[in-house]
């Protein structure tokens, strides 16, 4: 948990204590919801852009309390996409390295019956999984636990990839192989221009 998410919290329990000890102050009789005279209302003022006039006390401390509770709920809101840092070193690659990030596996049961896929996935990035790719080197799957608390990093640490055999039946295999026809007397001739021979 950061500075942030603390604040955000103690805000909300800040806002809270005040709408119960609001309803506590009532419940004893120290504060009342009844009307006062207009001379003794109670008025914020924030900025000069946000003004609460009231003539009853009581309501005041729920007000605050619960702008207090609000604020603080929309300011803990999770971001739709928190980004993810990736931390490491490939080592040894002469080329262009890809890497394919995914979430691990989440598993969505289907009915074998009818065929109807029905679930709930709840998103986990806690575990990432890395599909490492170069030609000339065999594919490398890893996966990586992510830092969650603070900042998201996912420290991939020193990979390297084993360079995939290549036999030359293999490579044989590849090349397709091209007809292969004696050239004819008609194109071993000198082109000629205007009349034929």
């Amino acid at each position: 948990m950061n500075a942030f998410v603390i604040v955000a919290l103690l805000g909300a329990i800040a806002g809270l204590s005040m709408v119960l000890g609001g309803i506590w102050l009532v419940a004893k009789g120290l504060i009342t919801m009844a009307a006062t005279p207009k001379a003794d209302a109670l008025t914020i003022e924030w900025k000069k852009q946000f003004r609460i006039n009231t003539q009853v006390p009581g309501l005041a401390f729920f007000l605050v309390g619960l702008m207090s509770i609000t604020t603080s709920l929309v300011f803990l809101k999770p971001s739709d996409a928190d980004p993810i840092e990736f931390e490491g070193q490939i080592r040894g690659i002469e080329g262009q390295v890809s890497i394919l990030v995914r979430p691990s596996n989440w598993i969505l049961n289907g009915d074998s019956a009818t065929g109807r896929i029905s679930g709930n996935v709840y998103p986990d990035f806690s575990f990432l999984v890395l599909s490492i790719n170069a030609p000339g080197y065999e594919p490398l799957n890893k996966q990586v636990r992510v830092n969650l608390t603070g900042q998201r990093i996912a420290n991939l640490g020193m990979v390297e990839l084993r360079r995939s055999p290549v036999s030359e039946s293999d490579l044989t295999r590849q090349i397709a192989p091209i007809p292969f026809s004696s050239p004819s007397l008609a194109t071993t001739r000198a082109p000629t221009f205007g009349a034929p021979l």
